[in-house]
C-alpha cells in the first residue's frame, strides 16, 4: 500500500541535544585513535595528532595559522612555541571535549596559554577558579597578575576586592611591594573603604618606608593620592614629628604647609589653590558614621550615640564635658565640634572636640558670643555661627567663625536680621541664613546671603512660606529647605508644616516641591 503525502499546514525545527555531543565525542575518539588526523603539532619533545578543521573552529590563532596564506598552512608538522606540553594537553582536551582541569598548580599557565590561543571560554573558566580563591593575602599578586596578562575582567574584580578589603591589605608583604604605579592607582580610588582619610595616609607612609632610598623621591606624587584637606593638622604634626630621617621629616612637614597654611589672621587662613574639590570631599565609599549629640527630648544631656550604617546599630559612645541643648553641632577635620547651647541655668560657651579614635570628648575653646538655638556650617574647614538667642534672651544678629587649628574666633558682618531657630548652610562658597523666627516678626520667611568676595550680607528672594525651625541642606547646586513652624512661638496650636522649597541662587528663586509625608520642625536633616 503506497504511503499518501499529505500537506504540512505548519514546520517547527526540533532541536536534538545529544547530537552536538555525540559528535564533540564522535571527533575526541577519532583524535585518540589518529583517524584522519591531517596535522601533527610539535611542543617540545611532544607531538599531538589533531585535526586542522576542529582546531580552526576552536581558536582564531590556528584558524590563522592554517589559514591559506601561512607557510604553516601546508606543512605536516607544525611546531608551537610558548606553551608548555602539559598544559597544551589540557587544553586540546578542552577543544575535543568541552572539558578542562582548572586547579591552583596550572590555573596562571592555563590562562596565558588560552589567552594566546584566543580560547576565551577557557580563559572565563580560569577567572572565575581565581575569583574563588581570592583572599586577602593573595588579591595584590592577582591583580598584578591580571595586569600582566591584560585580563580586564580578572583585573577589575581584583581591584574591587583590593578596595573593599583595604583596610586588611594594607600592611601585608604584597601590599608593600606594589610598585609606585599601581600603589598610586590604588590610593587615588574613590571606592576605598576606609573609616577616615588618615588610613590612606599611613598606607602611603608605610610603602614609603618600606624602601626609603629608593621610595623617597615617590614622596609628592604618592602623598598626592591623600585628601589632606580631611585630615586633623594635629594628628599629622603629631605623626611627622616621629618620623626618624631628617630629609622626609623636612619633606612631609614642606608638604603639609603647602596643603594647609595656617595664619593666625583670618583673611590669610586659607586652603591652598591648588587643592582641588574632590581633595576635601570623602571618598565614596569611605565608612560614614551619624551622630547624635546631647539634647534629649529637648532636655539637657550630654550623651552622644554613633551609628554605624553597615551594622545599622546605634552605639551609646563618651559623653560631653557639660550636658546642653540648643547646641551647634559641626565636623570638621575628622572631629565633632559642639558649640554653646543652653546648659544649667545659663548659656554654655564651651566648644567640645569630639575624637573618633580617642573616643573622648575634650573642651577646646570657649565662644567668643554665648548663644543657643543657633545655625552653625562647615566652610573650607572654618566653622560658621550665625544667630541664636543671647544672654539677653533676644535674638541674635551677629555671625563669628572659628578656626579649629589656630582656636581663632573672628566676626563677621552682622546680619540685617534677628534670627533664632534658623537654618543655615554653604553654597557656592557663599553662607545662606535661611527663616527663623524673632519676637517682633514671628516665623520669618527672609533669606540672607553672605558674600565673602563683598564681604557683606546681602538679602535674597524670600521663601514663599515663613518657618522657624527649618531644616536647611545643600544639594547638587541647590538649597532645600523642608518643614519648619510657621505659627507664633506663643500660640496655644503652633503649625508645624510639611511643605518642602527649593532654591536656584542663579535664578534667585524658590519653587515648592513636593511635600514630606510627615510634618517636622526643627528636626535634622543629611545629604547622601
Amino acid at each position: 500500500m503506497a504511503c499518501m503525502a499529505y500537506p504540512s499546514t505548519s514546520e517547527s525545527p526540533f532541536l536534538a541535544d545529544r547530537h552536538a555531543h555525540l559528535i564533540l565525542a564522535q571527533i575526541n575518539k577519532m583524535r585518540c585513535g589518529h583517524h584522519f588526523c591531517d596535522v601533527q603539532l610539535q611542543i617540545g619533545d611532544e607531538e599531538f595528532k589533531v585535526h586542522r578543521l576542529v582546531l580552526a573552529a576552536s581558536s582564531p590563532y590556528f584558524a590563522a595559522l592554517f589559514a591559506g596564506g601561512m607557510k604553516e598552512s601546508s606543512k605536516d608538522v607544525v611546531p608551537i612555541l610558548g606553551v608548555d606540553a602539559d598544559i597544551f594537553q589540557i587544553l586540546l582536551d578542552f577543544i575535543y571535549t568541552g572539558l578542562v582541569s582548572i586547579g591552583e598548580n596550572n590555573v596562571q599557565e592555563l590562562i596565558v596559554a588560552a589567552d594566546m590561543f584566543q580560547l576565551i571560554e577557557v580563559v572565563n573558566l580560569c577567572c572565575e577558579f581565581l575569583k574563588g580563591q581570592i583572599d586577602p593575602t593573595n588579591c595584590i599578586g592577582l591583580f598584578q597578575f591580571s595586569e600582566q596578562i591584560a585580563c580586564h575582567d580578572l583585573m577589575e574584580f581584583t581591584e574591587n576586592y583590593i578596595h573593599a578589603h583595604f583596610l586588611e591589605i594594607q600592611n601585608g608583604e604584597e601590599f608593600l611591594a606594589l610598585t609606585k604605579d599601581q600603589l598610586v592607582k590604588i590610593l587615588r580610588s574613590e571606592e576605598l573603604s576606609i573609616e577616615d582619610e588618615y588610613q590612606v595616609f599611613i598606607a602611603a607612609m608605610q610603602w614609603i618606608l618600606k624602601d626609603l632610598g629608593r621610595r623617597k623621591k615617590h614622596v609628592v606624587e604618592v602623598l598626592d593620592t591623600v585628601r589632606f584637606p580631611l585630615l586633623p593638622p594635629q594628628r599629622l604634626l603629631k605623626y611627622i614629628e616621629g618620623v626618624p630621617d631628617f630629609s622626609l621629616r623636612v619633606a612631609l612637614q614642606t608638604l603639609l604647609k603647602e596643603y594647609c597654611e595656617v595664619s593666625k589672621s583670618l583673611k590669610e587662613n586659607k586652603v591652598s589653590s591648588f587643592l582641588q574639590p574632590s581633595k576635601s570631599r570623602p571618598r565614596r565609599k569611605a565608612r560614614k558614621y551619624l551622630y547624635a549629640v546631647g539634647e534629649k527630648d529637648s532636655m539637657i544631656f550630654d550623651c552622644t550615640e554613633r551609628y554605624d550604617p553597615v551594622t545599622k546599630q546605634w552605639a551609646a559612645i563618651a559623653s560631653m564635658n557639660h550636658p546642653r541643648c540648643g547646641l551647634g553641632v559641626c565636623a570638621c577635620y575628622g572631629a565633632i565640634y559642639a558649640f554653646g547651647g543652653w546648659v544649667g541655668a545659663e548659656i554654655g560657651t564651651s566648644v567640645e572636640r569630639f575624637d573618633p579614635d580617642e573616643n573622648n570628648w575634650e573642651v577646646v575653646d570657649r565662644m567668643a558670643v554665648p548663644r543657643y538655638n543657633f545655625g552653625c556650617c562647615e566652610l573650607q574647614g572654618l566653622i560658621y555661627v550665625v544667630g541664636g538667642i543671647g544672654n539677653e534672651g533676644i535674638e541674635l544678629c551677629s555671625v563669628e567663625v572659628y578656626d579649629p587649628i589656630s582656636k581663632c574666633w573672628a566676626a563677621l558682618p552682622a546680619m540685617s536680621t534677628r534670627r533664632a531657630y534658623l537654618g543655615v548652610a554653604s553654597l557656592n562658597d557663599c553662607i545662606y541664613a535661611i527663616g527663623g523666627w524673632n519676637e517682633t516678626q514671628d516665623a520669618l520667611p527672609t533669606v540672607e546671603k553672605y558674600s565673602f568676595e563683598e564681604e557683606k550680607w546681602v538679602e535674597v528672594a524670600s521663601m514663599k512660606a515663613p518657618r522657624a525651625g527649618v531644616c536647611v541642606a545643600a544639594v547638587n547646586g541647590l538649597l532645600y529647605a523642608t518643614g519648619g513652624r510657621t505659627a507664633s512661638f506663643d500660640s496655644a496650636a503652633p503649625v508645624t508644616s510639611d511643605s518642602v522649597e527649593v532654591y536656584n541662587p542663579h535664578m534667585d528663586t524658590w519653587t515648592e516641591i513636593a511635600n514630606m509625608i510627615t510634618s517636622r520642625c526643627e528636626g535634622g536633616v543629611a545629604v547622601l
